[in-house]
């Protein structure tokens, strides 16, 4: 295997070195998909080119919907001209910034050449008005934008991590505005879903302020319609928690075996398949995003979970949004989920009990201060299945826990006026006729 992929890597590079660009157009363009939405608009004219498409997490299908033409670089193609690189450290600052004189930058201004006469093609053959990507810092995307913006061609990318949420979370997102500071911003346009991160890009990224903005997630603007109509659906019997692991929030360099929401992880999941058991008459259901799963997975077959006639699991593919409308019941730690859930007007219970009620895991616990305002706060596992009963039976939410709920939504989310889809479109028109 290890033999085959260094031949492999050096007729890669050998293509790259003399810029021989039918091995990689030619797949590229035969595996080139267009996004198509179920009730697709008459088409607005613009063309756009979406990189390592599965981060968007729905935007693309909304885009599509709205009359842009959405073509998917085939993502397997699009990441093997990393085999041009023969510095194997690509997870690390090191591979967005290397040192002028270093090895991996002299293969990535070869990479980009090529790319460049790569990407020419691929936009004159499709008639391409914008390369969009969902994340400053992916390594598949970094080459790729650079050589969108050497060809001329607008490279607008959607960020898609706009959570503030904790204390660490704030101070995690100024170190990646530094970083992006440090390795410079080849784009035309940053957009991120949310004021709070676009003010800490604003003031410390090194990007001109007029190239950042704050346009709301697209893929909010039907939930909060939805919210607020017969979408949002009551007496389902069905509760649903949104299962978090056991590093959630906590970056990797601080989790450990003795720091982390070990028993919280435990007593949360436990519980809900103890409430599962003792209400076979109610539907419980279990979604997660498949991140660190297999430590949940192992903890509910040795409680026989999956043989729960009444206790359903969903995976990242499974729409959320879908889950909170039909839900009548909703729990969830530290997740942008629960403020989703909170907008809706149903009973939204938190855990806060084990490591979270200690004063040492503090900071990393989002929407801290107004918790308790905004939520049915549980201290103990006892009241945390208790509430949870409690509020399916009882589902009132006063117009001052939704006051706050409304408020955080907007902080940490997106805008409730719903109007995402027309502020991306006319930037992205704006952008495109410069």
């Amino acid at each position: 295997m290890l033999k085959s992929r260094n031949i492999l890597e050096v007729l890669v590079n050998i293509v790259i070195d003399n810029l021989i660009l039918w091995p990689f157009y030619y797949p590229i363009v035969y595996f080139m998909k267009e996004v198509r939405a179920g009730n697709k608009a008459k088409s607005n004219g613009l063309i756009l080119l979406a990189l390592n498409a599965d981060r968007f997490r729905g935007d693309l299908e909304v885009l599509s919907g709205a009359g842009f033409k959405v073509y998917i670089l085939p993502y397997k193609w699009q990441t093997r001209v990393f085999y041009a690189y023969k510095d194997k450290d690509r997870n690390s600052e090191l591979f967005l910034n290397p040192p002028f004189d270093s090895p991996l930058y002299k293969d990535r201004i070869r990479l980009r050449r090529y790319l460049s006469c790569i990407l020419r093609l691929l936009i004159n053959n499709k008639k391409i008005d914008c390369v969009i990507s969902a994340g400053l810092f992916y390594n598949q995307d970094f080459d790729w934008g650079w050589a969108a913006r050497n060809i001329a061609s607008p490279y607008v990318v959607f960020h898609r991590e706009n959570i503030i949420g904790s204390k660490y979370k704030k101070i995690h997102n100024i170190g990646k505005a530094k970083l992006l500071k440090k390795i410079g911003f080849v784009g035309t346009s940053i957009v991120f879903h949310n004021k709070g991160m676009k003010d800490v890009f604003d003031k410390y990224s090194g990007v001109d302020a007029d190239n950042i903005f704050a346009l709301g997630a697209l893929r909010m603007d039907e939930f909060i319609r939805k919210s607020n109509s017969r979408n949002n659906l009551v007496n389902n019997k069905r509760i649903t928690l949104f299962s978090f692991s056991p590093s959630s929030v906590i970056f990797s360099n601080l989790y450990s075996d003795d720091f982390g929401w070990h028993k919280l992880h435990y007593e949360v999941h436990t519980s809900f398949v103890e409430l599962a058991i003792e209400y076979p008459e109610i539907e419980f259901v279990i979604k997660h995003k498949g991140v660190d799963w297999r430590v949940t997975e192992e903890l509910l077959r040795n409680m026989h979970a999956f043989k729960l006639n009444n206790l359903k699991i969903y995976g990242p593919s499974y729409d959320s949004q879908k889950l909170i409308l039909e839900s009548d019941v909703l729990t969830g730690f530290s997740s942008t989920a629960v403020l989703e859930a909170g907008i809706t007007g149903k009973p939204v219970v938190y855990p806060l009990f084990s490591e979270a009620s200690n004063i040492d895991y503090k900071d990393f616990i989002y929407f801290s201060e107004n918790l308790s305002k905004m939520f049915d706060v549980a201290v103990s596992r006892n009241i945390y299945k208790q509430l949870i009963i409690k509020r399916y039976k009882n589902s009132a939410v006063s117009e001052l826990a939704m006051k706050y709920r409304r408020m955080e939504f907007e902080r940490n989310v997106s805008p409730l006026k719903a109007n995402s889809l027309e502020l991306y479109t006319n930037l992205l028109f704006e952008i495109t006729s410069r």
